[in-house]
């Protein structure tokens, strides 16, 4: 079933990107394992799946563990606290949800004693929603200038979750929002043309979102199925 559900998943980005004239080679599945068995995810990486997001460090843990053996990269895409960030450093190839300087700061202190390096995204709260994570696009740029000064952390790109929709039109502002902004940061000097990454769109809203410009696509559901 997952091999199956990721073949349809993957010809949708196809279709999607074909849509809007994009390279559909340049969107990757970021396969959401929040409340996943070891089982189904080795499954989901045997199907040709890269990279696992995970919402919490113990599952990380014993998801990294199981798959010790297979070449796949694993993100934290759910809210980190600055007390975990160490251990986050030690688990983690890129966080996509890092959103103050406290944090990066200690991933930053943490690699600096591990010997790591390691990628992060900046995660954007265009909506505002005071119940998410994330920064006003406003404070985007002087949190990206912070982070390019600290020498273990790779900055990549740029993440959001729009509002949850019924209807995945409601969400293209966001998506575009978050693609327009890292245009407008790229223009000014913040960033540069190699700090690409726009990571948006879900189960409900992914071809959306790759139409407006996302390059990683966090995806639970519709690889795994609804959680027990």
């Amino acid at each position: 079933m997952i091999a199956d559900n990721l073949r349809s998943i993957n010809e949708r980005i196809v279709r999607a990107a074909c849509r809007v004239g994009r390279d559909p080679n340049e969107i990757r599945i970021v396969a959401a394992a929040k409340g996943q068995n070891p089982q189904a995810i080795r499954e989901a990486v045997q199907a040709g799946i890269t990279i696992i997001g995970h919402n919490y460090l113990q599952e990380a843990l014993q998801v990294k563990d199981a798959l010790a053996n297979e070449t796949v990269e694993h993100h934290m895409i759910g809210h980190l606290q600055r007390n975990k960030a160490g251990k986050a450093a030690d688990i983690f190839e890129t966080v996509q949800t890092v959103d103050n300087e406290r944090v990066a700061a200690a991933l930053n202190t943490r690699c600096q004693d591990n010997g790591r390096r390691m990628g992060v995204l900046i995660q954007v709260n265009l909506a505002r929603e005071p119940q998410k994570s994330g920064l006003p696009e406003e404070q985007v740029a002087p949190l990206a200038d912070y982070i390019l000064k600290l020498p273990r952390l790779e900055l990549k790109g740029l993440m959001t979750m729009p509002p949850f929709f019924d209807d995945p039109e409601r969400a293209r502002p966001y998506f575009a929002g978050l693609r327009e902004l890292r245009e407008r940061l790229e223009r000014d000097g913040v960033l540069s043309p190699d700090m690409k990454e726009l990571s948006m769109g879900m189960t409900g809203d992914f071809e959306t979102a790759v139409e407006e410009g996302a390059t990683l696509v966090r995806i639970g559901t519709a690889i795994f199925g609804e959680r027990q």
